[in-house]
């Protein structure tokens, strides 16, 4: 049986993967026994669910109310969650636990959904160059079925949406932090009313640019004084459109105000660093660039999703560098000099991407977790669904008590390697290391 997904919260089950092929009585007890609200089977990929597995009714879990994302602070927000993972958690409970649609399916869903937000974002953008108010209520009903897509297969949504034509930029780029925002808030693990507000904030959050020009905004080369005193005045405006649409919820507000500031404070339109950046203008800041550089522009050519997390990265004070590597962890991707843990027992450090999509994570492994020692480097290219090799998690260089990581990892990287970036079949399977 090859689980697909989990319903319910991410807290609630076992198992740190969100889909792999169920293969011994204890993983089926584990299931059984979890606080799960049910399983999304991939019949395509194994034999369907047991009976009695399909028929076991979801367990009573604790109840609770944890605190939401405005009664904490971002460093609480982000020390709910466990170490960072590859694959991003499963999503809230839905009414439909065993749903059979394919990837392929998906997408053409995650495309409706697409196309039919872009259009209303257009008709909002049109709306409010004429001075009228948002709809709101028609903007939590498109963040909705984005969010319902996200549920489904997270990787469909996004991976289409990232294929803007350069004249639809600012339409679809819209729809692109909206669901960023919803992916990565569920990764987060906030509450759902958060999820949907943050999505609709994705949603408004450049309404402002209505007031300036298009002719500035599509202009392929530098901008003058006055052109960006123009386009870094477009948070203010929308912020002031929202403020009169009634509806609009609080968060939108505020990724609609501050979605420019930087951590090191040097952003704009306030200037404010650090702690003063709530929770959700940290992560709004994160996947408005993030989206920016990988689509094409007048300006510049795409960045692919390795290289744009890379070079985000080596942007001291731009970004909270905590939730840069949760928002990478949501997406499965991760940075060039990332060290990671493979299924294999073996530590690594990412090298780039491969594939024909350039999909692969790239791994060159150098250290043996059961031996304790290093070993010769080899690539291994990483498949996004892989079973194994796969990474486990990203690790950290102190807890292997590895003396100037920074020197050794740069060895790493500039070392040859043993073989192509080809996985060995005939490694043996498990992870190895040392208990943590």
């Amino acid at each position: 049986m090859f689980i697909h997904a989990f319903e319910g919260s991410w807290f609630d089950h076992p198992f740190w993967r969100r889909y792999f092929q169920v293969e011994t009585q204890d993983q089926l007890q584990r299931i059984r026994h979890s606080g799960i609200d049910g399983i999304v089977i991939d019949e395509g990929r194994g034999l369907g669910a047991p009976e009695d597995l399909q028929e076991t009714e979801a367990v009573e879990k604790p109840q609770g109310k944890r605190p939401s994302a405005s009664e904490r602070s971002g460093d609480e927000a982000i020390s709910l969650r466990p170490a960072a993972t590859f694959a991003p958690p499963p999503s809230p409970a839905r009414d439909t636990p065993r749903r059979r649609r394919g990837y392929a399916g998906e997408c053409r869903r995650a495309k409706r959904a697409i196309e039919r937000t872009r259009d209303a974002v257009a008709d909002m953008f049109d709306a409010a160059r004429l001075g009228r108010a948002v709809e709101v209520r028609r903007m939590v009903k498109l963040a909705s079925a984005i969010g319902a897509s996200i549920e489904r297969d997270s990787k469909a949504l996004i991976n289409l949406v990232r294929l803007k034509e350069k004249d639809e930029y600012t339409y679809l780029h819209s729809v692109a932090v909206c669901a960023l925002m919803i992916n990565f808030a569920r990764h987060m693990g906030l509450e759902p009313q958060e999820v949907e507000d943050l999505g609709v904030a994705g949603l408004l959050h450049d309404v402002g640019k209505v007031a300036v020009s298009d002719a500035i905004l599509n202009k392929p080369g530098a901008l003058s004084e006055i052109e960006m005193r123009s386009v870094r005045s477009h948070p203010v405006a929308g912020h002031r459109l929202l403020a009169s649409s009634p509806g609009a919820p609080d968060l939108a507000l505020e990724l609609c105000l501050r979605h420019h500031e930087k951590i090191d404070g040097t952003g704009y339109p306030g200037g404010l660093k650090g702690d003063e950046l709530s929770l959700a203008a940290r992560m709004g800041a994160i996947c408005d660039v993030y989206d920016a550089v990988t689509s094409n522009r007048p300006y510049k050519d795409a960045w692919t999703p390795c290289e744009a997390l890379t070079r985000m990265q080596k942007w001291a004070g731009h970004f909270d560098p905590v939730l840069l590597d949760r928002f990478a962890d949501s997406l499965g991707i991760f940075p060039v000099g990332t060290l990671v843990r493979l299924s294999t027992g073996e530590l690594g450090v990412v090298v780039g991407s491969g594939g024909d999509a350039d999909e692969d994570v790239v791994v060159r492994v150098f250290f043996d977790c059961e031996t304790l020692s290093e070993i010769e480097p080899i690539d291994r290219a990483i498949a996004p669904a892989a079973e194994h090799p796969r990474i486990i998690s990203r690790d950290s260089s102190s807890f292997w008590r590895f003396q100037d990581w920074d020197v050794l990892r740069v060895r790493i990287l500039a070392s040859s390697t043993a073989s192509a970036a080809v996985p060995d079949p005939d490694h043996p399977i498990g992870p190895r290391g040392a208990a943590r």
